[in-house]
């Protein structure tokens, strides 16, 4: 058997058959080392078959469930395709790419043990696969009150235990310039507004505009839409925005002076011209509003609400109310669609599977603390010892993604050892990972526990 192996990834094991003629075994440049059991099971298998063989491990349950995937990591092959392997191992990344390889006939290896598990998606996870996405913080204000955020709520906020709200804080352009160069480089999205009203900060747009002139692929905020004029908007659109969400959770004037405490007509009004001018200006740019199921607030108002923006955007989103309770983030209610397949996937993980969120997000404070999930944002006001993976001011995100603080959170998940991290052991979140997928007239409709997004079919799919 011909070895090529320029990295030198395979590892020493004794006592392998490697006496396999006439094949070749490659691995490619992924500085991930492979693990024995993996060149064992490629071994036996190349034993049944002389046809192509790939090895890409996959993590069960969690694979399932949308975690990205692991790149391949070796082939087999007959030394009879050398002449034609550069272009096939092209093809192999981009249907790998696109979830299936329908071209090629192989022998897909990807099983793994917990030994495999822990080595490819706990110590090499972070070389092999990028985050999906960072969090940005920009600050922690906001221009509105409403009655269920847990950061600003006029009868939250004096519950607080924490300091984190009560002196202003605000990206530095520094730490914007370092951000919009690392995930243009590594071709990462950036999402911000997850705890703050993002158009407060004095510069936002320019920020935008400097992710995408860095080759950041996708930016996306989250606003009250209070402050979304007509020079905001265009400000926006033409920095390069991808996309937005506007929430809004009301329908009538009545209710959203309740929940939000602000003018209804112009977050409508300004919603409806960001519309307009996008049309006109002809930019790309999802458009997207919700609506928080709050106490008090009608059935009948949210259909309102989701036969109004169906009619004038591609895509709306339903969000369950998420409260502070017992030390950590509780649903008032879940959504019950999809309830079969979530016992489905319980079972089969045999309880709870390994979370996604360390596995797709980094999530930057403004100070430059590292979290990595909804979950922990949510205690920002309530808990000082909240656990930071990270600090972006000294640190690069690659070598946070990849350092051993995300290695040994990961690890902890695969193993179900949850005992000493207490945010992950009392959380819910994990569950609203499974999605169920059905259609109603021209929408699909994905339901997890916590949402339900409305999509027109033919619509764009926003990542996140």
């Amino acid at each position: 058997m011909i070895i090529k192996d320029p990295q030198r990834l395979l590892p020493n094991i004794k006592n392998c058959d490697w006496e396999i003629p006439e094949m070749i075994l490659e691995i490619p440049t992924h500085n991930v080392p492979l693990h024995p059991k993996s060149i064992e099971k490629l071994l036996r298998t190349v034993k049944m078959t002389k046809k192509i063989i790939a090895f890409q491990p996959i993590l069960p349950v969690a694979s399932e469930l949308g975690l990205p995937s692991y790149p391949i990591l070796a082939y087999l092959y007959p030394q009879e395709l050398s002449h034609i392997w550069e272009h096939l191992r092209q093809t192999f990344v981009i249907q790998n790419q696109e979830k299936g390889f329908p071209k090629i006939s192989y022998t897909l290896v990807s099983q793994t043990d917990i030994d495999e598990q822990l080595h490819y998606f706990a110590n090499y996870y972070g070389v092999a696969v990028k985050p999906s996405y960072v969090r940005v913080i920009v600050g922690n204000t906001c221009n509105l009150k409403c009655v269920m955020c847990p950061y600003h709520s006029a009868e939250l906020k004096p519950t607080h235990s924490t300091d984190f709200f009560k002196a202003k804080k605000a990206m530095s352009w520094e730490m914007m310039q370092k951000l919009a160069k690392e995930c243009g480089e590594a071709k990462i999205s950036i999402l911000i507004g997850s705890i703050e009203e993002p158009i407060l900060h004095p510069q936002l747009v320019e920020f935008i505009q400097l992710c995408r002139q860095q080759g950041v692929p996708r930016v996306h905020i989250t606003t009250n839409g209070q402050l979304l004029d007509q020079t905001c908007s265009q400000a926006l659109l033409e920095a390069g925005l991808t996309s937005i969400d506007i929430s809004i959770d009301a329908a009538t004037s009545d209710t959203y002076r309740k929940v939000r405490g602000a003018d209804f007509n112009r977050v409508i009004s300004n919603v409806l011209n960001f519309i307009n001018l996008q049309e006109q200006l002809n930019i790309d740019c999802e458009i997207r509003t919700s609506f928080v199921r709050n106490k008090d607030v009608t059935i009948e108002e949210e259909q309102q609400f989701r036969e109004y923006w169906l009619s004038k955007i591609n895509s709306i989103f339903i969000l369950n109310l998420a409260e502070y309770k017992e030390n950590n983030m509780r649903l008032e209610t879940m959504n019950q669609t999809g309830n079969i397949t979530l016992q489905y996937y319980r079972q089969k993980a045999g309880g709870r599977w390994p979370c996604l969120f360390p596995f797709t997000e980094i999530t930057v404070l403004p100070d430059g603390k590292i979290y990595y999930c909804i979950e922990t944002l949510f205690r920002l006001g309530f808990e000082n010892n909240i656990e930071n993976l990270g600090n972006y001011n000294e640190q690069t995100l690659e070598s946070i993604w990849c350092g051993d603080l995300f290695n040994k959170l990961r690890q902890d998940l695969i193993l179900n050892q949850l005992e000493n991290r207490h945010i992950c052991k009392n959380c819910d979140t994990w569950m609203s990972q499974v999605i169920t997928t059905s259609t109603a007239q021209e929408y699909a409709i994905f339901t997890t526990t916590i949402t339900e997004i409305y999509r027109k079919i033919n619509s764009k799919k926003l990542d996140e």
